[in-house]
């Protein structure tokens, strides 16, 4: 859909510069006027080829709500007004879909609506945490402590979240490549070395059999394998996102060695992260556990958070509940969590916690890379070794008849 530049009045003759996204300049023209803007110039933003097709694959990242967020805490820190704020945030935006949706947020600031109001007009891109806490923020007056509560909240997620997926880098590509590798081989390399083994006159070892045989089938039935693969993956998938499949799913990876350590700590630090930034921003605890849980991605922690809300409610302290869960709440949470009640530091404590299984996610990530890499290299080692033995074994066994 194009993109238009316009100049305007608004409704109090102010002059602003924005930017509307249309299907033509008559329809973008009917929507300005429609919302009492008086057009002085408006055109057409050119595109090349290139950049729609960095459009269609450059999403809104967590960067540019970073960005956003970051730039926008600065500039109501130093006084400026929420409406130049958001139109100098989004004049700044390099992301063409982000810049789109800011401009129209601004729009929206300019007829009067509430801030909280025009975020939710964009839930693809703001979610209720976001939404939630900047209601809670324009409520108690408060908006660029909340900012900042927020920004603390997006950075220590991209953190954690960028440096789980770096230390995965190097065994993906290990993985990847002995992938190449051994398909390779069975496809291109097996094939012409079982013409040559197959001319002696030698009963052929099991590893050179099973070898033969396994590229004998990829060989044969590898086009078959691609689709009924794909198949797989996407009913995985389907039924990974329904919600009993969510669940299961959810429950497994507890219970794996390795894995389960860094489920509970990364949903332990988003959790008392989120839970200590809602409380901050002056919302109660039942309302915070609710928006908390949201930001939970393993269903087991939701429900059990949502659970608690009731409770709460009813005056039991959060700690009392949540000892009824060990396996998702260790004794360490529990305990801090009950010191940060008694002594009426519950946020304070709760950002303790978020710092603590940080830094323990971050270690535990590094001292699995760390395990991964030598196993991968040996397991790349034994996959030489047998298909050196399977290939070398019947040449030594011909050369011992002749």
């Amino acid at each position: 859909m194009p993109l238009f530049n316009y100049t305007a009045l608004d409704k109090t003759d102010s002059f602003v510069r924005g930017q509307l996204e249309a299907k033509s300049s008559k329809r973008a023209i009917a929507t300005l006027e429609g919302e009492g803007f008086m057009i002085i110039n408006i055109t057409e933003e050119k595109r090349t080829r290139y950049s729609k097709l960095n459009n269609i694959f450059n999403n809104v990242t967590r960067v540019d709500k970073i960005f956003f967020t970051r730039h926008l805490y600065t500039m109501l820190e130093s006084g400026i007004a929420l409406d130049q704020a958001v139109k100098i945030t989004a004049e700044q935006t390099t992301q063409e879909k982000f810049k789109v949706v800011l401009f129209d947020i601004h729009q929206q600031l300019l007829q009067g609506r509430s801030f909280h109001e025009c975020l939710n007009r964009h839930k693809r891109y703001f979610d209720n945490f976001y939404i939630s806490m900047v209601r809670v923020g324009e409520k108690s007056g408060k908006l660029d402590e909340v900012l900042s509560y927020l920004l603390e909240q997006q950075e220590s997620d991209y953190e954690v979240i960028t440096k789980s997926r770096s230390a995965m880098i190097y065994p993906s590509v290990i993985i990847s490549a002995l992938v190449v590798m051994v398909t390779f081989m069975m496809l291109f390399v097996i094939p012409k070395i079982t013409e040559i083994l197959t001319e002696y006159e030698v009963t052929l070892p099991l590893a050179t059999r099973v070898l033969i045989g396994l590229s004998g089938f990829l060989s044969n039935y590898g086009l078959y394998l691609i689709p009924v693969l794909g198949v797989i993956v996407y009913l995985f998938l389907k039924w990974k996102k329904s919600p009993r499949g969510k669940w299961r799913w959810d429950g497994l990876i507890l219970k794996l060695p390795g894995i389960k350590k860094i489920v509970i700590e990364f949903n332990l630090a988003r959790f008392t992260r989120s839970l200590s930034s809602l409380l901050k921003s002056g919302m109660q605890l039942d309302q915070a556990l609710e928006l908390a849980a949201e930001v939970s991605n393993n269903s087991h922690y939701q429900k059990s958070l949502r659970a608690s809300i009731n409770f709460v409610q009813k005056g039991i302290p959060l700690v009392e509940v949540l000892k009824g869960n060990t396996v998702l709440f260790p004794q360490i949470t529990t305990r801090m969590i009950e010191v940060g009640e008694k002594t009426g530091k519950l946020d304070h404590m709760l950002q303790r916690l978020a710092v603590f299984y940080e830094k323990a996610l971050t270690t535990t990530i590094a001292n699995i890379s760390s395990i991964i890499e030598p196993a991968l290299l040996i397991t790349i080692g034994l996959a030489v070794a047998f298909v050196a033995i399977a290939v070398l074994t019947p040449v030594w066994s011909y050369s011992q008849t002749v």
